[in-house]
């Protein structure tokens, strides 16, 4: 009888011992959100998100607490924006390319040869695609909180890619868009589609031997060290998106709903921090040993005209209000060629 009562004690004090370690749902309710992304050490998405944690604690004086998984722990794009849209995750950031597996018109913002500079990117950007783009993404469920420059497309491979010529049968690795893969197709590659976490096994065993990438994503990526040749086609501007899932923004308070949407940096201040980011990484380029090619006019010309025709295909496929989207571009760069010395 002695040892069953000491059993039984055993048991309630092991019951109590679960019971209590088990988290609550009021200490839930200590974090006002859950804030999703994959960054790594001292990238920009790091600074800004850790920015945007500093100032959101700041302006509500500690009663705003946002739980910050920063490192991935919510998954890639493919996985966290289905978590975004189903309120699991409340405010993330995406590629245009990420964002146009749920709005296909942001496919559009990488479409070969839009833009000629990078002023005119911004000129157009700010005074004529906001606006659509804002309106496109509340109809799917979230809200565009912020913008940000990723920087040009290039191409890159194991050897110099200066004219279609070289590429043509190249093994290339395309982005998850369809602007990627009709632009290497056009340019005469053999497209392969691949994660980004196999990118760098793939270029050592040479199931593929190039790609697309910005310049800073080839240097951080681990790229540069199995392909060390890129291009400098500056085919595509590439952007990047902080949102916030729409029905729960709408449950918070005005004032939090202000603090929330409006505590990120500056968009200026976020351009000068990827100028920044760029040229350190050139720099590290240089130091790794990888070549950075630089295109004649004549050269850029060859790739131009091999894909221009891309633009139509890739309006025709995304549908929706692709063609208006287009027709605004055009518009806002003869506005920016007019107001240009």
């Amino acid at each position: 009888m002695h040892s069953f009562m000491w059993y039984i004690g055993i048991t309630i004090v092991f019951t109590i011992v679960i019971i209590i370690s088990i988290p609550s749902e009021g200490a839930e309710e200590e974090f006002l959100g859950t804030v999703g992304a994959a960054t790594f050490p001292g990238d920009i998405g790091e600074r800004i998100w850790l920015d945007y944690e500093k100032t959101v604690q700041e302006r509500s004086q500690g009663k705003i607490r946002l739980r910050m998984l920063i490192r991935g722990e919510t998954g890639g794009e493919e996985s966290r924006m289905p978590s975004l849209l189903r309120g699991r995750v409340h405010i993330s950031s995406f590629s245009d390319s990420g964002m146009s597996r749920v709005v296909p018109e942001f496919g559009l913002l990488t479409a070969p040869f839009l833009f000629d500079s990078l002023d005119e990117v911004h000129f157009v950007v700010d005074n004529y695609l906001k606006k659509p783009y804002a309106e496109l993404a509340e109809d799917s469920g979230f809200i565009v909180l912020n913008w940000q420059d990723v920087g040009w497309l290039n191409i890159y491979g194991n050897k110099p890619l200066l004219t279609p010529a070289d590429t043509a049968g190249y093994r290339m690795r395309s982005l998850q868009s369809s602007a990627s893969v009709l632009f290497l197709q056009a340019i005469g590659a053999d497209v392969i589609h691949i994660q980004r976490t196999e990118l760098v096994s793939s270029l050592q065993t040479g199931l593929v031997e190039g790609g697309e990438s910005s310049l800073v994503l080839y240097a951080s990526g681990g790229e540069a060290e199995y392909a060390g040749h890129m291009t400098r086609t500056r085919h595509a501007r590439q952007f990047g998106f902080s949102v916030v899932n729409r029905r729960w923004f709408d449950r918070l308070s005005p004032a939090d709903q202000d603090i929330v949407a409006t505590s990120f940096g500056s968009e200026s201040t976020q351009r000068d921090m990827a100028n920044e980011l760029l040229n350190d990484e050139e720099q590290r380029l240089s130091e790794m040993g990888a070549t950075v090619h630089e295109l004649s006019a004549e050269q850029r010309s060859e790739f131009r005209d091999r894909t221009l025709p891309n633009q139509r295909a890739l309006i025709d496929e995304i549908g929706g209000r692709a063609q208006e989207i287009m027709d605004l571009i055009a518009t806002g760069r003869d506005a920016f060629a007019r107001q240009s010395p």
